[in-house]
């Protein structure tokens, strides 16, 4: 975990976040936080109030591979998720409410998250 740790740190592309408590970094959405010597790894891009921890999967993950493709592992698990609750709720609004707008921004939705999931893959 150190040696991934030291690696965001060192990230260019990583924002600091320290505060006189916690010492933190974000890197393309997910949250590495350091407090009272404890490291968690955080995704702030899952929808909610608060930031959801990373599952215990994605830090073997994260730890195995590295940063880059760990975080990337990560973001693309996150728009799997999310491309198929769209769906869902793209096949509710056709057999029940059958909203035209609604229908509309919720395609519009899903081919942004299509599209940030396929710039993942390249």
């Amino acid at each position: 975990m150190t040696i991934l740790w030291q690696e965001v740190k060192d990230n260019r592309k990583s924002v600091c976040l320290n505060t006189s408590r916690e010492e933190a970094y974000i890197y393309r959405g997910v949250k590495f936080s350091k407090l009272d010597g404890v490291t968690r790894i955080y995704n702030t891009t899952k929808v909610g109030l608060s930031y959801r921890e990373v599952t215990k999967d994605e830090y073997d993950f994260l730890i195995e591979n590295g940063l880059k493709i760990g975080v990337k592992n990560i973001l693309q698990n996150t728009y799997r998720g999310q491309i198929e609750s769209i769906n869902e709720k793209i096949h509710g609004e056709v057999n029940t409410r059958n909203n035209k707008k609604h229908y509309e921004s919720l395609k519009q939705k899903r081919e942004t998250l299509i599209n940030k999931y396929s710039k993942l893959n390249n």
